[in-house]
């Protein structure tokens, strides 16, 4: 994985930053999946979090849904962002 550079992250908020505008004109779908590929450049740079990786390479098995079947997407979307709930709460309750 790419290591956490100032050119990285750069990089990543270039991405977000410019696809911003995008959102007026384009299909809630198509917005969706820019804010999840910000999060993959994102979780590209967390090479030591076992979760984070996991999630990176779900995301890359994925992402294709987005433009060949919606409604798979959306469904793979909605598991994807569960997954990150249950570990954000099992994050939080670990550090209780």
């Amino acid at each position: 994985m790419p290591e956490l550079t100032t050119a990285n992250l750069f990089g990543l908020a270039t991405h977000m930053v410019s696809s911003a505008p995008l959102a007026f004109d384009e299909t809630p779908v198509l917005g969706a999946f820019r804010l999840l590929d910000a999060a993959n450049r994102l979780m590209a740079l967390a090479d030591a979090d076992e979760f984070l990786a996991e999630a990176h390479a779900d995301y890359l098995a994925h992402m294709s849904l987005a433009m060949t079947d919606q409604a798979a997407f959306r469904q793979w979307m909605s598991d994807y962002v569960a997954r990150f709930a249950r570990e954000a709460l099992r994050r939080t309750m670990e550090e209780s």
